[in-house]
């Protein structure tokens, strides 16, 4: 879920996982980067990141 969300809106994902400062910040980088075409960095970044940490919360509520 974490990683459709991320797909959808940058940060959205890390904001699904519980880290809503982190999800908030990613959304605003990657808003501002579009403006200079490296968004899609941020997005990425996004992506990976809410699926790493939701298989670690996976993991760890077991």
């Amino acid at each position: 879920m974490a990683l459709l969300l991320s797909l959808i809106l940058c940060g959205t994902g890390q904001i699904y996982n519980g880290e809503v400062s982190k999800g908030i910040m990613m959304m605003v980088l990657c808003f501002l980067l579009w403006f200079v075409l490296l968004g899609w960095v941020v997005h990425i970044w996004s992506i990976v990141d809410s699926v790493v940490v939701a298989e670690r919360v996976n993991r760890s509520n077991g």
